[in-house]
């Protein structure tokens, strides 16, 4: 008889039970989800990679077309700085002028395409500033000074495009290359599949009037380690095409960072950057400024 109740009686979780395994089943979930976040971050990271990759191929494409020149992009003008819609038939995709970690968006009634990136404009005009003549009777513009393969020194290691969300107002240029808040009076939004597109964004990395400075947290928390790199960067296509992912410091100076900003020698001493010949020595991948033959 005291077999069969055992038999017949129902079992169950105690409290304590339940309570325990609801412990557990949140210590695994505290533990996996930033991990999961993380991965998911990476995705997007590498996503973005590659949208920059077939940019950088792209424009390559463009040179050869163009005698090995990259595209001119105007300062000023009714909107100013475009250099997408150039790019667009080698590249006849919209997407892939968008990183997937941008989280602007258009407004609505926006026909426009949203522009994730910049184009490096010591190489579009290679020089210090824009220069141009024109517009002519069709309303063109014309630059004698835009670099061209050829005039430029160690092109693996020049930005030719990197990730920017706009310029920002401010009276003159200052040290800071990374976009932390600002007052936006020009946002990257372009139709990049008109060749007379005007929207996308030409800069120097630096944060300064009419300038599209890095948007170094896109991919990482940007926070400080303890040796004082930084734990963040952005994706770069370099000005033979190639695209990799490099650590963005917040200083003009570069420590902890990997790319050099700023403007050559003589043009603003407080903003200095490299020069290609100067990279190996001073520890860093990739600059702005460009070594011009």
């Amino acid at each position: 008889m005291q077999h069969n109740r055992r038999g017949n009686g129902k079992s169950g979780f105690t409290l304590i039970e339940l309570l325990v395994v609801i412990a557990i089943i949140a210590i695994l979930a505290a533990i996996l989800f930033p991990v999961f976040a993380q991965a998911r971050e990476k995705a997007r990271q590498i996503s973005c990679l590659s949208n920059m990759k077939q940019l950088g191929t792209s424009y390559m494409m463009y040179t050869q077309d163009y005698d090995e020149m990259y595209i001119f992009s105007q300062r000023w003008g009714s909107a100013g700085q475009g250099w997408a819609g150039h790019l667009y038939p080698y590249v006849k995709s919209r997407a892939a002028f968008v990183c997937p970690d941008d989280p602007r968006r258009p407004d609505a009634g926006q026909q426009a395409n949203l522009i994730s990136y910049a184009e490096n404009t010591f190489v579009s005009s290679n020089n210090h500033f824009w220069e141009w003549q024109g517009p002519d009777a069709n309303g063109n513009y014309s630059n004698t000074k835009t670099a061209t393969l050829a005039n430029i020194g160690s092109p693996a290691s020049v930005v030719l495009l990197y990730e920017c969300s706009g310029a920002v107002d401010g009276g003159a240029p200052y040290p800071e290359p990374v976009m932390k808040s600002g007052k936006f009076f020009v946002w990257n939004f372009g139709d990049v599949t008109n060749p007379f597109e005007v929207d996308s964004m030409a800069g120097t990395g630096v944060n300064g009037a009419w300038q599209s400075p890095v948007i170094a947290e896109r991919h990482g928390n940007f926070t400080l380690r303890g040796d004082g790199s930084i734990n963040g960067g952005a994706n770069f296509v370099l000005a033979d095409g190639h695209a990799k992912w490099l650590r963005v410091c917040p200083e003009n100076s570069g420590k902890g960072g990997q790319v050099s900003m700023g403007f050559p020698d003589l043009v603003f001493p407080t903003m200095h950057c490299l020069s290609p010949d100067q990279l190996a020595s001073a520890g860093f991948t990739a600059t702005f400024c460009a070594n011009s033959r």
